[in-house]
């Protein structure tokens, strides 16, 4: 009799280990692992250098149309803020963004409406840089018969 019981009791136990490892597979199976990327201001700054370095690159080139003019200029202004000036200074990587207002400014193919619609919307996106902008916009305004 006792026999019995223990037989009984062993097969209970098996049986309560069995449905707890199933149940326990069970939700594993479900569980999903999400991984989170933080993306440094280092690796943000970089991707945006290079976002801009192709947009100079559009504007440097001769043979770009009024519209990949027009259409750098809204990327830039949307998509590449101007880096945060540090105690009233602009950093190094703010020269990019103010070479490619100069290389706007003198490019063939802008005319006074593209240079004014620049100014108007990079002023709104960066107005830091107000005086930076009118700058160099005006230097490349003065370039534009020396530009090769």
């Amino acid at each position: 009799m006792q026999e019995n019981y223990l037989i009984i009791a062993i097969v209970a136990v098996i049986a309560i280990v069995l449905i707890t490892l199933f149940i326990i597979v069970a939700n594993l199976q479900k569980t999903v692992v999400v991984e989170v990327t933080h993306h440094t201001q280092e690796q943000e700054d970089k991707a945006r250098k290079v976002v801009i370095e192709e947009l100079v690159d559009i504007a440097a080139k001769r043979t770009s149309s009024r519209n990949d003019l027009t259409n750098a200029i809204l990327k830039v202004a949307k998509e590449c803020p101007f880096p945060n000036k540090e105690k009233g200074i602009a950093p190094k990587l703010s020269k990019v963004y103010l070479n490619f207002i100069l290389l706007i400014a003198s490019h063939r193919n802008a005319d006074a409406k593209l240079i004014a619609f620049m100014d108007e919307e990079l002023k709104k996106a960066n107005p830091d840089y107000k005086r930076e902008i009118d700058l160099y916009e005006n230097e490349g305004i003065n370039q534009r018969g020396n530009r090769i």
